[in-house]
Formats: structure tokens, sequence, C-alpha cells
């Protein structure tokens, strides 16, 4: 090492150091003023950088939780150059601690992330490890993102529980629950013999299912149609559909709400 950057390394060795945003840091090593190393305190965290960035306060702690109080980039190759697994992970840590996000969908309010994608060098790990993170459907819609198809119910995103799906089967397994009454889903009244109607909707298109002595029975032929719908559009795309998403679709039942 020259001498002047042994005198530069002597001078900065140990030297604190505020930054803009992510509290103080020192100098723990210096090999130029283009790889300096820097100790961050909270949380403890060795980062490279520029003197001169250094100097204007402007280096990043990658461990600080900067995204809605529980996200942070890590220490790794994955970055938000990785737009779409950016963009997946922060959409998804808005959905589950925004509270304002979770005002305008109260569905999301017990969500959460589990603790090892909080870090995003770990969720883009998982996306790229995937067969269809990059996938699109015939309209060039990508692949969505899903918690609760592999289990039911899941309030957790998590490697175990999520999956990428078609948006079609978003729509087909999660139907819209009836609006403007308190009958199951695919069920109104008909007025004129005070039975109930059964229909669904295949292919674009309703599908009469007969009328019924009572709401439930009216349900049933729905479940029935609609699931035998979900098998057969699931077979259709067997060959563009993770192994593990086939098999959870041919096994989906429909619920009184969807």
């Amino acid at each position: 090492m020259r001498a002047d950057s042994v005198r530069k390394m002597n001078e900065l060795l140990g030297k604190e150091f505020e930054t803009n945003n992510f509290g103080k840091c020192f100098v723990v090593d210096y090999k130029s003023s283009k790889e300096v190393f820097v100790m961050f305190y909270d949380p403890v965290c060795i980062v490279k950088c520029h003197l001169g960035t250094l100097n204007k306060g402007q280096i990043k702690n990658p461990l600080a939780p900067t995204f809605c109080g529980k996200g942070f980039i890590g220490v790794g190759k994955y970055g938000k150059r990785d737009s779409r697994a950016f963009s997946l992970w922060t959409s998804m840590l808005k959905r589950t601690y925004d509270s304002s996000f979770q005002k305008r969908r109260p569905t999301y309010k017990d969500v959460t992330v589990c603790e090892e994608w909080h870090n995003f060098q770990n969720f883009a790990e998982w996306c790229y490890s995937q067969k269809f993170f990059n996938a699109k459907d015939s309209k060039c819609n990508y692949y969505q993102l899903d918690k609760d198809l592999m289990i039911e119910g899941s309030k957790v995103y998590s490697p175990e529980t999520c999956c990428f799906i078609p948006p079609l089967f978003n729509g087909l397994i999660r139907p819209k629950p009836n609006s403007t009454n308190d009958y199951p889903i695919g069920v109104r009244s008909h007025r004129e013999t005070g039975k109930f109607v059964a229909r669904v909707k295949l292919f674009d298109n309703y599908k009469y299912l007969g009328l019924f002595d009572t709401p439930e029975e009216a349900f049933l032929a729905y479940k029935d149609s609609k699931e035998a719908y979900i098998k057969e559009m699931t077979n259709k795309w067997k060959d563009q559909i993770d192994v593990r998403v086939y098999e959870a679709l041919m096994n989906w039942e429909i619920s009184t709400r969807g």
C-alpha cells in the first residue's frame, strides 16, 4: 500500500460518520477512496462505499427496514433492477403492513409476510427459482403471486404457501360473492315461484342450472358445475402451470361464499 494510502487509512480507521437517513457508521477498513468499508451500528452491517459518498452521508444500510417498517433490501445480488420481483415484493408488503391500504381492502388485515421474506434477497431468490415466475398468459398478463391456493385460507405469504398462477384461475376459484342478497354464491331467489335459481359463469357466459326448493340445493348444483369447470380448465392448462398448482386446482372446493 502506498504511503499516502496508509496515512489515509490511519486517519479514517474507527472514524464515525453521520448518514442522511441511517444513523451513524464508522470506518473498519480502507483500501482506496473507491473502496472504503464502514460498519453501521443498528442494524449491524458492513458496507463498501466511496469516500465521497461517505462524506456526503449518502450511504445506506441494506438491513434497515425501510419498506413498510418491515422489509429491507438485504445484502446480495438482487436489487431494484430486478423490477418484477421488486414490484411483487413491495406490493406484498404494502398489502400486509400498510394500514391505509388495509382500510380499503380489509380482507388483508390479518395477513402477514414470513420473516424470511422481509429480506428482499430471499424473496427474489425464491421468485427466480419458480418455473412460472416470468410466465404470461395469451393476453400477455403475468402470472399472479398467490398465497392461499396451496393452503386454502392461508394468511401468510411464504415459500410454503405461495405459487404463481394464471390470472384466469384467481377469478375461477374466488368468484365475487353475492352483493345483493345473503344467499350462497351462484344462488338467487325466483319471485314468481318462490324457489331458488342456480347459475354459473362458464367461458364468459352464464349457464342456467335450474330451479330448486332451497338455497342449499341450488348452491350444490352451482358447486358441482363450477368445480367440474375448474377441473376442465386445469387440465387444459396442465402443461402451463406448476405441478403443485395443478394438484391444488384439481382438489379445489367451492365454499358458499366463494
